[in-house]
C-alpha cells in the first residue's frame, strides 16, 4: 500500500490517499494545482511540511537517500510531464536502462537491453530507439521510452504526470493505448495525474479532483457525476478568469453558487452518490 497521509507541502494542502497494487486512481486538477508534488514528494524529490507517505507501512520520508535510492525505480517510479527531463543527453537510451538495472543488483546491460526490448514492444516502440541520443527522440517517442523506464523493473506502484508534452491528437491516443496495453500486462498499481478529464476516464477507475492544492471532491465516479462546482465547471471548460483562494471554500470567489457561508466557513467533506464532496450544497 502506498499511503499519503495529510501531505502538506507549499502547494499541496492536507493531501490523503491510499494507492494499492493493481489500482488505477486518476488525480484531476489544473497545471497550477499543485498536483506535481504528489510525485515529487513520494519519490523524496521535495520535502512535506507535515504529514507523511508510507510505502507498505514505511514511512518514505524518513529514508536516507541511499535507501531512498533503493525505492526509485524499483518500488515507486515515475513519469514526468517533460520525458527529457528523464535523460542524460551524453548518454543513448539503452544505457540509462542499463544504469537503472546495475544499480539495483538486478543484473548487467544485457539483461537491462533484453527487458526494455519488451517492454518497448508492450508500448508500440520499435527497439532501435534504444540506440538513440534523447536528443534524437520525437516527443511521442521520449514518452514512449520514459513509460519503459518506469516500468519495466515492474515496480509496485507507477506515478505518472500529464502525458500530452508536446504531443499532437495522435500521439496522445497512442500514448493512451499503450498505457492500456501496459495496464493489461502488470500488476503496478498507477497514479494518474492529468488535467484532461477525457484521459482519467480512460485511465482510472477513481478519481480525486485538486484545487489549489486541496482535494474537493473524490470517488468513482467523479468525471461522470460531478457534484462539486469547481469539477462541474472543469468538465464544461466553463471556469472563470478569477483563480483566487477563497476565506473559506478555496473555490468560493470564483463559484457561481457561492453564499456569504462560503467565504466565511471550510466545508468538510460529505458523501453524495458516490462521491465525497467539500461543498455546503449537499447538507443533506
Amino acid at each position: 500500500m502506498l499511503e499519503y497521509s495529510c501531505v502538506t507541502t507549499d502547494r499541496l494542502r492536507c493531501f490523503s490517499l491510499k494507492l494499492s497494487k493493481g489500482a488505477r486512481v486518476g488525480v484531476l486538477g489544473q497545471r497550477d494545482s499543485g498536483k506535481e508534488d504528489v510525485i515529487n514528494v513520494a519519490l523524496g524529490l521535495k520535502k512535506a511540511v507535515s504529514g507523511d507517505v508510507f510505502l507498505d507501512g514505511q514511512s518514505v520520508l524518513s529514508l536516507s537517500e541511499v535507501e531512498m535510492n533503493e525505492v526509485r525505480w524499483a518500488r515507486i517510479s515515475a513519469v514526468f510531464y517533460d520525458p527529457y527531463a528523464m535523460f542524460n543527453p551524453i548518454y543513448d537510451v539503452a544505457s540509462h536502462f542499463a544504469e537503472i538495472v546495475v544499480s539495483h543488483g538486478l543484473g548487467d546491460y544485457h539483461v537491462a537491453v533484453e527487458l526494455a526490448k519488451e517492454f518497448l514492444r508492450i508500448l508500440g516502440g520499435k527497439e532501435e530507439l534504444l540506440y538513440k541520443y534523447p536528443s534524437d527522440l520525437t516527443p511521442l517517442e521520449a514518452k514512449k521510452v520514459s513509460i519503459a523506464m518506469a516500468s519495466f523493473l515492474e515496480p509496485d506502484y507507477i506515478l505518472l504526470d500529464d502525458i500530452e508534452y508536446k504531443l499532437n491528437d495522435n500521439g496522445r491516443a497512442s500514448i493512451l493505448n499503450a498505457l492500456i496495453n501496459l495496464m493489461g500486462t502488470i500488476s503496478s498499481g498507477f497514479l494518474i495525474l492529468d488535467n484532461d478529464p477525457a484521459v482519467l476516464s480512460r485511465l482510472s477507475n477513481y478519481f480525486l479532483v485538486v484545487y489549489r492544492g486541496e482535494v474537493v471532491e473524490e470517488g468513482e465516479e467523479v468525471v461522470f457525476q460531478p457534484y462539486h462546482p469547481y469539477t462541474m465547471d472543469l468538465l464544461s471548460g466553463n471556469l472563470g478568469e478569477r483563480n483566487l483562494d477563497g476565506k473559506g471554500c478555496r473555490y468560493s470567489e470564483n463559484c457561481k453558487f457561492s453564499s456569504f457561508k462560503c467565504k466565511e466557513r471550510e466545508p468538510k467533506f460529505t458523501s453524495v452518490g458516490k462521491s465525497n464532496v467539500k461543498c455546503f450544497m449537499y447538507p443533506w
